[in-house]
């Protein structure tokens, strides 16, 4: 079968993405799982090792943000993790817990998709929040194991602050940097980009990848105002090859090979720490960097969004997740009472996972990626769950099963489902345990019933808004760069609003490349819009160019 016959979605579901700065990360997913499970194992309580294991997952938020923004979005996550566990012993302790228990996990799988969009968080979103709230509604449990289940989770995922926080200590530029090889990477790889609407898609992505490095060295710099001594070389290094990278997006080295060869060496010597490559800026790389510098503070202080603001489509993201997750949980609870299987709750958790993404297409790819991957993950977690030698051998494969997974996630979801299905049956297995057999034959019938279930919901409910809202955004732009360029009684306030008008813009495209009906032409349209805005906003800062 050549490969033009494979369907679309099947070959992105089995493309392996590259990966960097991945063991760093991975190692403190793996050490925040340890340190609970070592000391209340050690202390003999095994029992309560499950629920503190989903305190330690708050060190799976926040990755490759700054610091910043790293602390805020893991401490809230924690928090977030701390009431799902506390809403799952409550439907725990109601009459029918395997009914509320379904009701909760759609509750709080639809919630938590909503914030986790509306806020950027990123993955894994709201997959362990419903994770979470289903094993703690699945332990068995008496009033008392309410605030005990919330202080466990709660020092857990103290401890998963300070061990995400630590590299800080070590490389605190580091997501900065990392985000500024990025940039140079994506514009590279663009030599090699396909021509029709691939490669428009490559274009976008590339766009994505120099737009986040520069927002990376804008609050790098914000940060460095504050201190008595800024690293203001290095900040000035970074724009000049993040400006470097867009002038190759732009196409203004006609994309050739010895440039993009010059692009990877230069981001091949972008570390976490150490000197960077310092490169003289062209006159266009200075206005670039004077451009992106007001951009940049420009979104810092947006103004409201007035009524020709496009809205963003949160609601039926939030929407199809909980309705996945009830209809999951429906069906696998009838498959309870109907073949005697048990953990109803892995359905309403797998539609949850499905649906942890902004589009039909990705939902479709991550179905064949969760349901793939479980069927040759039940195998190795045949394995895993007979291995003698008690709670501590365990522990041993929680924490290596952890680490693999966050290895393998960033390169292609179904991979890690080799690490995550065996990872998750012994997290719930923690303190009590199922025959072997049993536990991995209810796995594989309720996650394939769930991605199955999920991807139903995904196309029920679809994101109908997607396309109109692109169009709207696009739209919008149009009208705002002619507002800036007809000389304005007030040009900030214009360029404020049209720099949120170019941020909504590129959100909205992410959402509506994924739904189907996007047509290529839209796409060029999006890069186009965005160039023209982005030259207006330029004319502030050098006038001259007006002309």
């Amino acid at each position: 079968m050549s490969p033009a016959t494979v369907p679309h979605d099947l070959r992105a579901a089995v493309r392996v993405r590259p990966a960097d700065a991945a063991w760093a990360f991975a190692f403190r997913a793996g050490l925040a799982v340890a340190v609970p499970l070592v000391v209340l194992i050690a202390s003999g309580h095994t029992a309560w090792a499950g629920v503190a294991t989903f305190g330690a997952f708050t060190a799976l938020y926040g990755r490759d943000e700054p610091y910043r923004r790293r602390a805020v979005i893991v401490a809230f996550s924690a928090a977030g993790l701390v009431a799902s566990v506390v809403m799952g012993t409550l439907a725990a302790l109601a009459p029918h817990p395997e009914i509320v228990g379904v009701a909760v996990i759609a509750l709080i799988g639809g919630a938590a998709t909503l914030l986790c969009n509306r806020y950027r968080v990123g993955p894994p979103a709201g997959l362990m929040f419903a994770f979470a709230a289903a094993v703690a509604s699945a332990l068995p449990a008496t009033a008392s194991s309410v605030p005990r289940n919330a202080a466990l989770t709660a020092a857990a995922a103290a401890v998963a602050w300070l061990i995400v926080m630590s590299g800080a200590l070590v490389a605190p530029d580091a997501p900065r940097r990392l985000a500024v090889a990025r940039a140079l990477r994506a514009a590279a790889a663009l030599h090699t980009a396909p021509a029709g609407p691939p490669g428009l898609q490559a274009r976008q992505q590339a766009a994505l990848a120099v737009d986040r490095a520069w927002r990376a060295v804008a609050a790098g710099r914000w940060a460095a105002a504050g201190a008595s001594a800024g690293p203001g070389d290095e900040l000035r290094a970074e724009e000049i090859l993040v400006a470097h990278a867009e002038n190759e997006l732009s196409g203004v080295h006609g994309r050739s090979a010895e440039v993009a060869a010059e692009l990877r060496a230069l981001a091949a010597r972008v570390g976490p720490r150490g000197p960077i490559p310092r490169l003289r800026a062209t006159p266009a790389e200075n206005a670039r960097i004077a451009e992106r510098r007001l951009g940049a503070s420009l979104l810092r202080d947006l103004p409201t969004p007035g009524p020709g603001t496009p809205r963003r489509p949160l609601w039926p993201a939030a929407a199809r997740v909980a309705f996945g997750a009830l209809i999951a949980g429906a069906a696998a609870g009838v498959l309870v009472h109907v073949t005697g299987l048990s953990h109803p709750y892995w359905a309403a958790v797998s539609a949850v996972a499905v649906l942890q993404t902004a589009s039909l297409r990705l939902s479709t790819q991550k179905a064949i990626q969760r349901a793939g991957g479980t069927i040759v993950g039940l195998l190795l977690a045949g394995l895993v769950v007979s291995i003698p030698g008690g709670p501590w051998m365990m522990v041993a494969g929680i924490v290596l099963l952890q680490v693999v997974a966050e290895l393998l996630v960033i390169r292609n979801y179904g991979l890690a489902m080799l690490a995550i299905t065996p990872l998750a049956l012994l997290v719930g297995e923690l303190g009590h345990q199922t025959p072997p057999l049993d536990l991995i034959g209810d796995r594989l019938v309720q996650t394939v019933l769930g991605s199955l279930l999920g991807l139903a919901a995904a196309l029920l409910v679809r994101n109908r808004a997607a396309n109109r809202y692109l169009a709207e955004a696009v739209t919008a732009v149009e009208i705002g760069t002619d507002a800036l360029r007809r000389d304005p009684a007030d040009p900030m306030l214009e360029a404020r609003r049209l720099a949120l008008l170019v941020a909504t813009l590129r959100e909205a495209y992410d959402v509506a490349a994924g739904e189907p009906g996007l047509q290529p032409e839209i796409t060029a349209r999006v890069l186009e819009a965005e160039k023209s805005a982005r030259d207006s906003l330029a004319v502030l800062t050098h006038p001259n160019k007006a002309a």
